[in-house]
């Protein structure tokens, strides 16, 4: 039986791909390799993407491949607002290494009610199996309860704990531009065999939703580059809203 969801991720794909990357991309190549080898090299990273392989599912699009995203942009995040605060090396490191964390482990309770708190829960159980620092652990699991998108965060009493819940905040809100309607839109439908007609009509309500995330960005990059992933998302859900009308076009003159 042909899978509907894996034509549309390809379709959706194809139609991203006639658009530019988000400039975060093309300027910040240095931060985001800094981040990459920290991912690929450090032992408490390794330990904890070993440790989500069997707690992560992809249901509701956000498995592994959504929190590793996040987990490497919110590291290069680390990275460029910790050189704006004058960070040492080290400290940049473990400012890193926790972004990195807090990413792999923001979405393990994503079905639940409550999600982010519910996953910060979740993961102060898991965090006693690693070799951090507790203040560490407690910014881990402080940037966690504070990812919810529309949910006012709770201020944290220490500058670089404060960035880490920033830097979560915005890694994982880029998602919500082009990730957003080439792969979890559809992983979400999949995952509850939802119809695709139903998703037509209610998809230029569910764009004004995406936008509204625009002025929610926390950290000074974010501010300055999380707008232009909501938008280049946008542009590219409304070339897929058409595709989908054409490509449905029967089923929707049927009123079906």
């Amino acid at each position: 039986m042909k899978d509907i969801y894996e034509e549309m991720i390809i379709a959706s794909r194809e139609i991203a791909a006639s658009f530019p990357q988000p400039r975060f991309y093309l300027l910040f190549r240095e931060p985001l390799a800094w981040s990459q080898s920290l991912f690929d090299q450090d032992g408490q990273v390794l330990k904890c993407r070993s440790l989500i392989h069997g707690e992560l599912k992809d249901d509701f699009g956000h498995g592994i491949l959504h929190s590793e995203k996040v987990a490497l942009e919110a590291g290069a995040l680390a990275y460029i607002e910790g050189e704006k605060i004058s960070l040492e090396e080290s400290l940049k490191r473990d400012a890193c290494r926790m972004a990195q964390i807090a990413g792999l482990l923001h979405d393990l309770c994503r079905s639940e009610k409550n999600h982010a708190q519910a996953s910060a829960s979740a993961a102060s159980k898991i965090l006693h199996q690693f070799s951090i620092f507790p203040r560490h652990v407690e910014h881990i699991i402080q940037a966690i309860a504070n990812h919810e998108a529309f949910v006012e965060p709770k201020r944290i009493d220490s500058p670089v704990g404060q960035m880490i819940s920033d830097i979560l905040y915005d890694a994982d809100k880029f998602r919500w531009g082009p990730d957003n309607f080439t792969q979890t839109l559809w992983q979400m439908l999949r995952s509850v065999k939802a119809e695709i007609i139903p998703l037509i009509h209610r998809f230029p309500e569910g764009m004004e939703g995406i936008s509204s995330i625009k002025e929610t960005f926390r950290s000074e990059t974010g501010k300055i580059y999380g707008p232009e992933f909501i938008e280049l998302g946008l542009k590219i859900g409304e070339k897929i809203y058409q595709f989908l009308q054409i490509r449905f076009s029967k089923e929707l003159q049927k009123g079906i």
